[in-house]
């Protein structure tokens, strides 16, 4: 959980969590990051690191939030 951690600590707590199994699904692709919360932006920005190294050609990331 990324809950009471600070900017550093969340980037730490996500950093190399993600890992492309096949990077010939994502060269030259194009990818949208859908997250029911962005608060510091660590996980999208480490998401996004692994896609644009893998090879994507964009990464857009979005939040959409719903409040009752």
């Amino acid at each position: 959980s990324q809950t009471g951690l600070d900017l550093e600590g969340r980037a730490q707590n996500v950093a190399d969590a993600f890992k492309i199994k096949n990077d010939k699904k994502v060269i030259e692709k194009n990818f949208l990051l859908v997250d029911d919360v962005i608060t510091t932006g660590a996980t999208t920005l480490e998401c996004g690191k692994v896609l644009v190294t893998a090879g994507a050609k964009s990464v857009y990331a979005c939040s959409v939030g719903i409040a009752e």
